[in-house]
């Protein structure tokens, strides 16, 4: 199956917005969710065809380490988890939530385009 959908947890919906404009001109498709108990039914929905999930880290609900783990229990351990956030501390914060991949908001293009597929190959 192709996995062609991005799910993007954030309470902000003008940023989930900004990023499904940029995934959608990479040929992927984006889901959309306020908060992780949104989310838990879709990642079950769309375990096999989910490339990566993007989760803010400040959100009404669940606390970020009970949101991190709840998504790694429902997806494939191919699928790339993103913490996403404007904190000081994003590369920490990721590591205390087991996350190996993170943004810093505000973050460019190419650093989602990283992210979600992996660096572009050098053009020659």
């Amino acid at each position: 199956m192709l996995r062609n959908r991005v799910l993007v947890i954030d309470d902000d919906p003008d940023f989930r917005e900004l990023v499904a404009l940029s995934l959608g001109e990479w040929g992927l498709h984006c889901l959309q969710v306020a908060d992780c108990a949104q989310a838990l039914p879709l990642l079950e929905r769309e375990r096999d065809r989910l490339r990566a999930v993007l989760c803010d880290y400040f959100m009404p609900g669940l606390p970020p380490c009970q949101c991190a783990k709840a998504i790694r229990e429902r997806i494939d351990p191919v699928v790339r988890v993103v913490l996403v956030s404007a904190a000081v501390d994003v590369a920490e914060l990721s590591a205390k939530l087991g996350l190996a991949r993170f943004l810093a908001k505000p973050f460019d293009l190419d650093e989602l385009h990283d992210a979600v597929l992996g660096p572009r190959a050098p053009s020659a």
